[in-house]
């Protein structure tokens, strides 16, 4: 573990008016400059310091003083600081408190300390110092020892939480190694505000605020349309061994990409070349056969360090615990950060990955009436030939140029393909009593997507009007091209959901085409491009006022070939110039609390939908509203928030069953539906006290009908399933004495009832509030070796952690389990 320490509805014209102030603005940060801040290392100020841990107290008095030290702290550990308190200097307070350790603080010429042997110290200190991290508690994550972070990049540059007017929530890479989250999936599982739903046909969609997350994803701050009619749902392949962290935005963000949904984004960074050579090897194994093993090395490349590389392997082996399910995924990702001249860094990066899986889609039916059928947790009504592989790579590459000690651009492109064969069936069909079978449902799917992102951006620092402002102007595009086969076909046996038939015979290719009720070549061609701008501007030193705006350009062009009727059908939707506009105020109350408000926007192409009179639907358009206050205590260790949020979605394409248009159903629609969901949140991240990291959150949601073409829904649940009351909840606690060795953690996923309205019979089919308990105890064996349990749902909670209908769709959360991994750094 490694410290390093800084000091610390809008109208047509008003959208147009954000657009004049942002070029106003542009034309001011060419015309004044900026002036750059002086060290102070030499004054001498007053501490008070307690005694304690060597890296608790340097930590301390490094944040006190101002100054920026890297360290390893596992250098550190084991010595004693008797604390500091009177006045000092910076030089000598440094030497109080490191005496006795063999160590020393040496400054460096950028005005940072760096930890390094004393003179005259044992041959063991010298080598431990060959192992000093650089990395701080600023954007990266890793090697922070931290559940919060000093810096987030999901809104373009790097902005404090405190001073980033929305909700913006970081896994960090240390709440990803310590809870062995490896997916997507497991990620957003423990992120507060989220909520999960397991897609019938594999993987999970992601719920925030009552709204779905749909194609709002960025790799290194690149925007693509992963997700979008994804036939994976939200959650694609992806393992988290090679991300450094994951950004999630909760509420609009239509200047991430212009198109999309209200729910919010997610931003993926990647881990890069290390500046000090490093390796870690992980080895877990758990229930139901779960073996994992990851390889993570990487350092300079060549004596001057301008060339920084990085390697990881991961590879799993797993089963489930419902019957005859299992999945082997295998990941390899390289990286080399080279330096060009001192102020150009080019990077480049790229990742594969594998799954090859035997999976149980579908969850459970239900009776007739909705009721449960109360089968086992283990229980799967699929056949043994469910096949699931998957295959993707990823190619990154960026620039990053400082034009000068105020201006900087950055210019990144992602590539990816995703190639996906499954065939899969299993049971469809409400259950009657005494029958007790389902129909089988059957799918075959070959599917291809490629996807390509831009994103250029200049940002910088400029003095006006005796303040200094901050301005960014970018550009950035995507395509994604799919091409997808499928077919969905009833398979003529039955299932018997007490005594399943695991041998269910695998039908050739063939009969999926020649039974299909629904499927055919679908290839879509989607193109998205965008030109943004935000404005920082310093109205007084406590009051910050954000503006900006995105002008998007959209296409998409989708051909279908209905193989079950033998028609075809072209829709394409294109937008030009749609203007989505941010607004933010912050207003610092004091040094530690700051509060915020907030608007932003976003819309949803709509075109491929016509009207009676043949005309294309308007986009769906998302408002969101915020208000909160946002808090930073120890330099930015511990990060706080409370806000009260509200979003208005309307516009939606709703269909007129007394209409008639040449369309696959063969209806009309209109922009009708109007929705909105609201409510409040709170979350708080980072050391709370002395050796204990949290993160916590609890949200609030509220959704309504405000407007349907069904007036009967009219004042009732928009989305019933995302629950009122949602509560995560993780802390690691290191102990102190003769047990400091050991590190303890727990955590609770709870949430009240939701439901879901039977289509059949009309009833609730519904899923009490519940609480899922989960655990940790770590034990540091020596500076190399390190070994953690991990225990999830301690008390065997029986849950559905889905709801479907009576058909399909229910799934159970996982029953209890447990998982042991050995570290060993080096």
């Amino acid at each position: 573990m490694s410290r390093f320490y800084k000091p610390g509805r809008l109208a047509t014209a008003v959208k147009f008016g954000l657009l004049a102030a942002t070029a106003t603005a542009a034309w001011s940060g060419a015309t004044f400059a900026a002036t750059a801040a002086t060290s102070q290392q030499s004054s001498v100020q007053s501490f008070d310091i307690a005694a304690g841990s060597l890296t608790e107290v340097l930590s301390r008095f490094a944040s006190a003083a101002g100054v920026a030290i890297s360290f390893d702290a596992r250098h550190t550990d084991g010595f004693k600081s008797p604390g500091l308190k009177g006045a000092f200097g910076v030089s000598e307070g440094f030497a109080r408190v490191l005496g006795g350790s063999g160590l020393q603080a040496q400054p460096q010429a950028n005005g940072t300390y760096v930890l390094r042997p004393a003179p005259g110290a044992g041959s063991a200190l010298e080598l431990g110092a060959t192992n000093i991290n650089a990395q701080a508690l600023g954007a990266t994550t890793e090697n922070s020892g931290s559940y919060t972070t000093g810096a987030v990049t999901i809104g373009k540059g790097e902005h404090s939480l405190k001073e980033t007017p929305q909700s913006v929530t970081v896994i960090t890479r240390k709440m990803l190694d310590d809870q062995n989250l490896n997916t997507i999936d497991q990620v957003m599982e423990k992120t507060p505000g989220i909520t999960v739903y397991d897609s019938t046909m594999g993987g999970k969609y992601f719920y925030s605020r009552g709204f779905r997350m749909s194609g709002q994803y960025q790799y290194d701050g690149v925007p693509l349309d992963m997700g979008n009619l994804y036939v994976q749902a939200d959650s694609f392949s992806s393992d988290m061994a090679y991300y450094d962290r994951v950004e999630v935005l909760r509420g609009a963000a239509g200047m991430m990409k212009g198109s999309g949904g209200t729910a919010g984004g997610v931003n993926f960074v990647r881990k890069r070349g290390q500046a000090t050579a490093q390796t870690d090897v992980t080895l877990s194994g758990g229930s139901w056969d779960n073996y994992r093993g990851q390889v993570d090395t990487g350092g300079p490349l060549n004596d001057s360090g301008t060339i920084r590389g990085r390697a990881v392997v991961a590879e799993q082996s797993r089963h489930y615990y419902v019957d005859d399910a299992n999945r082997k995924d295998q990941v390899y990702y390289g990286a080399l950060d080279v330096d060009l001249n001192p102020d150009t860094t080019l990077g480049l990066g790229v990742a594969y990955e594998d799954v090859d899986a035997n999976p149980c889609w579908g969850g459970m039916p239900r009776y007739r009436d909705g009721s449960d059928l109360r089968l086992g947790r283990s229980t799967c009504l699929d056949p043994s030939w469910n096949t699931w592989r998957s295959k993707r790579t990823t190619v990154f590459a960026d620039l990053k140029h400082q034009l000068n000690d105020d201006w900087a651009l950055k210019v990144a492109s992602v590539y990816t393909k995703n190639t996906q064969d499954i065939k899969y069936a299993f049971a469809s069909g409400a259950v009657t009593p005494g029958i007790d079978t389902t129909g089988v449902l059957g799918s075959l799917y070959d599917y291809d997507q490629v996807d390509y992102g831009l994103d250029a951006y200049v940002d910088g620092k400029f003095a006006a009007f005796g303040q200094q402002h901050e301005l960014v102007l970018g550009f950035n595009a995507s395509r994604s091209n799919k091409n997808d086969f499928y077919s969905v076909a009833f398979l003529p046996q039955r299932q018997n959901v007490f005594n399943p038939d695991k041998h269910i015979p695998e039908p050739d290719d063939s009969y999926f085409i020649e039974n299909s009720s629904r499927g055919g070549p679908v290839d879509s061609v989607t193109k998205q491009q965008g030109i943004y701008s935000t404005l920082r501007l310093k109205l007084a030193d406590p009051l910050t006022f954000v503006v900006g705006s995105r002008v998007s350009w959209y296409s998409s062009d989708t051909d279908y070939d209905f193989i079950n009727s033998g028609t075809s059908e072209h829709v394409s939707t294109k937008e030009t110039g749609q203007v989505t506009p941010f607004a933010g105020l912050l207003l610092d109350l004091d040094e530690n609390l700051t509060a915020y408000t907030s608007y932003s926007e976003i819309f949803t192409p709509q075109g491929n939908y016509r009207s009676e009179d043949g005309s294309a639907l308007r986009p769906l358009v998302g408002q969101s509203y915020e208000l909160g206050i946002k808090g930073a205590w120890f330099n930015g260790r511990l990060n706080s928030s409370f806000n009260l949020f509200r979003t208005i979605q309307k516009d939606q394409a709703q269909t007129d069953y007394n209409s008639s248009c040449p369309s696959s159903d063969g209806y009309c629609y209109v922009n009708s539906g109007k929705v909105r969901a609201q409510g409040f949140e709170a979350e708080i991240s980072g050391e709370v006290i002395e050796r204990l990291q949290l993160l916590a959150g609890y949200t609030y949601t509220q959704t309504k009908t405000l407007d349907d073409l069904d007036t009967s829904l009219n004042g009732a649940a928009f989305n019933s399933y995302v629950p009122r009351h949602l509560l995560r909840l993780w802390g690691d606690y290191q102990l102190d004495g003769a047990l400091e060795r050991f590190t303890v953690g727990a955590g609770v996923n709870a949430q009240s009832d939701n439901f879901r309205v039977s289509p059949l019979s009309g009833e609730k089919i519904s899923q009490s509030g519940y609480a899922v308990w989960n655990g940790r105890i770590g034990y540091r064996i020596d500076d190399t070796w390190s070994v953690a349990l991990n225990g999830n749902n301690l008390f065997d909670k029986r849950y559905y952690a889905t709801i479907g209908t009576e058909t399909f769709g229910n799934y159970y959360g996982d029953p209890r389990n447990f998982m042991v991994s050995v570290k060993a750094s080096f």
